[in-house]
């Protein structure tokens, strides 16, 4: 009886026959099956702990905007810099962070981060 492989190749051109036989498949989504790579990202409790941080440093930003004694035009401007930190937080909380960290740096330098 024929038996027929999966292909170790998602779409494209098959790979060549040559030099596969007696060698391992490889996975199609080229991730290792061991769980090594899984060490190096943090915990599902420690990004959650993250998040609560940003968020946290977040709210205290908005207070400290609508403290502000500036116009209702600039406030709306930093409001709307304070929602794109948290646009950008749900994609990659990092970089949120660190826009986070110059926005509120600006703010004690008294300076309103206003682009």
């Amino acid at each position: 009886m024929h038996r027929h492989l999966e292909p170790p190749y998602a779409g494209g051109e098959p790979a060549s026959s040559e030099g596969t036989a007696g060698t391992t498949e490889s996975r199609i989504d080229d991730r290792p099956d061991d769980d090594a790579s899984h060490a190096e990202e943090p915990d599902e409790s420690e990004v959650a702990a993250r998040y609560a941080l940003v968020a946290e440093r977040l709210k205290q930003a908005h207070a400290r905007v609508s403290a502000l004694d500036v116009s209702a035009e600039a406030k709306t401007a930093l409001t709307r810099q304070l929602l794109i930190v948290t646009e950008t937080a749900k994609r990659d909380l990092p970089e949120a962070a660190r826009r986070l960290s110059r926005f509120v740096r600006d703010l004690d330098e008294g300076r309103p981060p206003v682009r």
